[in-house]
């Protein structure tokens, strides 16, 4: 039963993702394709969490590694070759209540890194790393752009005021640190 319900959830978000880009291909706004675009996104990061946590069957933990790996390459796919994204996770296990918000993180994360994030040549490259301590889980995000500042007033309507409220649900904190680009950190308790 529980698969029928997994198989049909992953239909309907399949259907919702097509009712989008359609949307998106009659779209002529540029802000309103932008919108779409990002909406597509997001639906792929849940959709390919959802993959990822009903594929760990009667575990209270999932692969903290699949996730990221599968996030990523879902970015990619949307991207495209302009966008170049490396993942850096380390294996281990992932309570499954933080695989939905992650997701949406790092989604967010890499749209942002994609839209601001590139060097010089107006190439993007990005770095996404997920690695345990004890009793914490530390995710980074970093860019080779020019970097930004959190508490810019205009970050609060972007993706950004959604990754803190997704860290918060997490129980975590949410930091950016100008490097030789942008490198975002989300620390969250080892539940």
């Amino acid at each position: 039963m529980l698969d029928e319900w997994n198989h049909r959830l992953k239909n309907n978000l399949q259907i919702l993702v097509g009712l989008l880009e359609s949307g998106h291909r009659k779209a002529r706004n540029s802000e309103a394709r932008e919108v779409l675009s990002d909406a597509i996104r997001r639906i792929g990061a849940i959709g390919t969490a959802q993959g990822a946590y009903y594929g760990a069957r009667g575990s209270t933990d999932m692969s903290g590694q699949d996730l990221v790996n599968a996030v990523c390459a879902n970015a990619r796919t949307l991207f495209g070759g302009d966008v170049s994204i490396e993942c850096k996770a380390t294996r281990g296990t992932l309570p499954k209540e933080a695989a939905m918000p992650l997701a949406l993180i790092i989604n967010e994360l890499l749209m942002n890194a994609a839209k601001y994030g590139g060097n010089q040549h107006g190439q993007v490259t990005i770095t996404v790393g997920l690695s345990r301590r004890p009793g914490l889980y530390e995710l980074c995000v970093q860019d080779e752009g020019g970097g930004f500042d959190l508490e810019d007033p205009n970050s609060r309507l972007s993706g950004l005021g959604l990754v803190r409220a997704l860290v918060q649900r997490l129980g975590g904190s949410f930091s950016v640190e100008r490097t030789p680009g942008a490198r975002c950190t989300v620390r969250f308790p080892d539940q």
